[in-house]
């Protein structure tokens, strides 16, 4: 036990000092954006208890202690409806002796920006149809420059015809598959590859630039009693290389999440969850991070969750400098989780946000599961 527990430091030594130095800081982010409203509700702090068909993309691990098979569909509007984020996730346990059981997930991830604008290229615009040549003034009583030469300049007033003008998407996909194996009553570990799809719209209707790439997630949860359970994630391990049609290339640092969960009992029928994560990046995103020193950062993520007669379900916590709560139903086989995710509730007022950045709006999760 004391080996594994020193692997497990000792991965986590090398992602502290092994960060790529050509790393893409934001490469891929849509990676990053949380999924399934119960854990959502619950401020994000699951990387601990993982305990249902999101646990592909929170921790491979925790599959492993699902007693049946399980899909999770799950649809959210994020920052006031602007991304549509979609995903199903789906967990099947193998056969297995007690203590040494497996299990293997699937889970597909989609977050896209619909019915984009696509105006012309800056030298696409016609003089006269598309922009008025007047320069940079948009004056034409002067002769300042820009004025008349045909081109469009910063300052010209733009009429572009809405006939120019077409809608498309940029979407975002990545495709998880997921194993995961107990080790023992105290250990469990999981590996999930990843495979991402990109898709930007040209400005030539019908053309986009795309991309292509994989990865590799690893987590494990230590258990040393059925009240505690500790986390851990390394998302990206190996790094995620991520390659575009237009010949750029983009690399996604590693990073790792941490967590721990306490379950109690306070009475008959009541059951409660407590847990808290820490979100470790590499990147210096020290602006929406509550602990900074160098690069390194770290997300603080807490959260509740409160079950009555494993039937009914209340939640809340705080993901970040985001305030979370959400509420969930069972019914047999079947169960209905929401969640409202309020933006940088906890920085509403910090001056190094701009009033846009301020009010980011609120994120309504919902999802379904189905388990038999």
């Amino acid at each position: 036990m004391r080996a594994r527990a020193s692997a497990v430091l000792g991965l986590v030594a090398a992602c502290l000092v092994a960060t790529p130095a050509s790393a893409t800081k934001y490469a891929a982010e849509f990676l990053k954006m949380q999924v399934g409203a119960r854990a959502l509700g619950m401020g994000g702090a699951f990387v601990a208890v993982a305990d249902d068909a999101t646990a592909p993309w929170w921790n491979p691990a925790g599959m492993v202690y699902l007693p049946y098979r399980e899909v999770l569909p799950q649809h959210a509007e994020k920052f006031g409806g602007l991304v549509n984020q979609d995903f199903v996730g789906a967990v099947i346990p193998l056969d297995g002796k007690p203590s040494h059981k497996s299990a293997l997930g699937f889970a597909f991830l989609r977050s896209a920006v619909d019915d984009i604008p696509i105006t012309p290229r800056p030298d696409q615009l016609k003089p006269g149809i598309d922009f008025d040549d007047y320069g940079v003034d948009n004056d034409p009583r002067t002769n300042d420059y820009g004025q008349n030469d045909g081109k469009w300049e910063p300052g010209e007033r733009l009429h572009i015809p809405a006939s120019e003008i077409y809608l498309a998407s940029s979407a975002d996909m990545a495709l998880y598959t997921s194993f995961a194996h107990q080790h023992g009553m105290h250990w469990a570990f999981g590996g999930t590859v990843k495979f991402v799809r990109q898709s930007v719209p040209d400005t030539l209707p019908g053309e986009h630039q795309t991309s292509f790439g994989a990865g590799l997630d690893a987590g494990a949860i230590y258990m040393p009693t059925d009240a505690i359970s500790i986390a851990t994630v390394f998302r990206d391990l190996t790094t995620t290389y991520i390659a575009w049609s237009n010949g750029s290339r983009e690399v996604v640092t590693p990073s790792i999440d941490t967590g721990a969960a306490f379950n109690f009992y306070p009475a008959k029928h009541h059951a409660l969850t407590a847990a808290l994560d820490l979100a470790w990046g590499f990147e210096n995103r020290a602006l929406d991070s509550q602990i900074s020193f160098g690069n390194v950062t770290a997300d603080v993520r807490t959260g509740i969750e409160y079950w009555y007669n494993n039937t009914f379900a209340l939640r809340a916590g705080a993901n970040g400098k985001d305030l979370a709560f959400g509420a969930g139903v069972r019914y047999k086989q079947i169960g209905v989780d929401y969640a409202a995710n309020l933006n940088r509730f906890f920085s509403s007022s910090d001056p190094a946000f701009s009033s846009s950045d301020q009010n980011l709006e609120t994120t309504h999760l919902v999802s379904a599961s189905y388990s038999w």
